[in-house]
């Protein structure tokens, strides 16, 4: 089932240091991982140590213990809604790999060379079965959580895998104000601010229209960076989608925005520092930012936002098979 392909990915992903045999398919999947992000020049680690920090903070979770996160996820199936809420932008760097982008080919091929045995006695394989078969049933937060419990207990979560995969979870399921309606890097008086607009509306067929035309994924790109160009901070893009606009499509065109203020980013960085952006001290970076601001308004239907959630939270795992 399509829906479920980035929850899959997302907890069948990470795993601890120093592995013993019975976890070696998650050290194989742990490995892929952190290079991926290495290749992004991403610390993962480091990232999603903030975010815990972040989560325990904000009260979200109550502590680093394996409790913690056993009892979050319990929380999940009794509401049946994720209950956090996420800055995107202040953990920008995880959302630098999508999770269909997390294996390498030579990962998933290093991975099918493991004993079979290994694989079928893991709780990696556990965790795929009570998954796959909590949706066949029902497809919603809840489900895919008490499959999950039913898997793993509080002690698990102690693991590093288990702990990095939940925390990835959260950050791409967390409140649909990150992901469904984020609006990026306003200003306090921006309530009322008006700007030059751009409008991209996305099809019930998943088509891509601009200014009343169909235009290709790549069209859009073009036409975005000249517009964010000509604009500068004086700039807002709306991006629309009806109703039966798929998820996937939705995920897709808005990386791509944020993909186009990114290259813009670093480009001017190169222009004016001679380095990336990703390489600029923090007060370059936020100068960088108030002339290219990322200032994205999603407006979706209402019933759409409550389907896609559900999908978001179904897409964190991804079968390997």
């Amino acid at each position: 089932m399509k829906q479920i392909a980035l929850l899959l990915t997302l907890f069948l992903s990470f795993s601890s240091c120093g592995q013993t045999l019975e976890n070696e398919i998650e050290s194989i999947l742990h490995d892929c991982l952190v290079k991926s992000y290495k290749a992004e020049q991403v610390n993962i680690k480091q990232e999603l140590d903030e975010l815990e920090k972040y989560l325990i903070s904000s009260k979200s979770l109550k502590s680093s213990a394996g409790q913690s996160y056993f009892d979050f996820y319990k929380e999940i199936a009794d509401l049946n809604d994720i209950p956090t809420t996420l800055d995107h932008d202040r953990f920008e760097n995880i959302y630098k790999l999508t999770p269909n982008k997390f294996y390498s080919i030579d990962c998933l091929e290093k991975l099918k060379r493991a004993d079979s045995s290994t694989i079928a006695d893991s709780k990696y394989s556990q965790m795929t079965l009570a998954i796959q078969n909590a949706a066949q049933n029902e497809v919603s937060p809840s489900s895919i959580a008490k499959a999950i419990i039913s898997v793993l207990g509080p002690s698990d979560f102690d693991n590093q895998y288990y702990r990095a995969v939940a925390l990835l979870t959260i950050a791409y399921t967390a409140n649909s104000e990150v992901g469904i309606q984020r609006q990026l890097e306003t200003n306090e008086n921006e309530d009322n601010a008006e700007y030059e607009s751009i409008s991209v509306t996305l099809t019930e067929k998943d088509q891509i229209i601009l200014n009343r035309n169909e235009i290709s994924q790549e069209e859009l790109k073009i036409a975005l960076a000249e517009f964010i160009k000509a604009n500068g901070s004086n700039h807002e893009i709306n991006l629309r989608a009806d109703k039966a606009a798929s998820y996937d499509f939705y995920l897709k065109i808005q990386d791509q925005i944020v993909l186009v203020y990114n290259e813009l980013r670093n480009e001017l960085a190169m222009t004016k520092y001679d380095q990336t952006f990703n390489e600029l001290t923090g007060n370059q970076q936020n100068e960088i930012k108030r002339i290219f601001p990322k200032r994205i308004k999603i407006f979706v239907g209402q019933n759409a936002q409550s389907l896609w959630r559900v999908n978001g939270c179904l897409q964190s795992f991804r079968s390997l098979a």
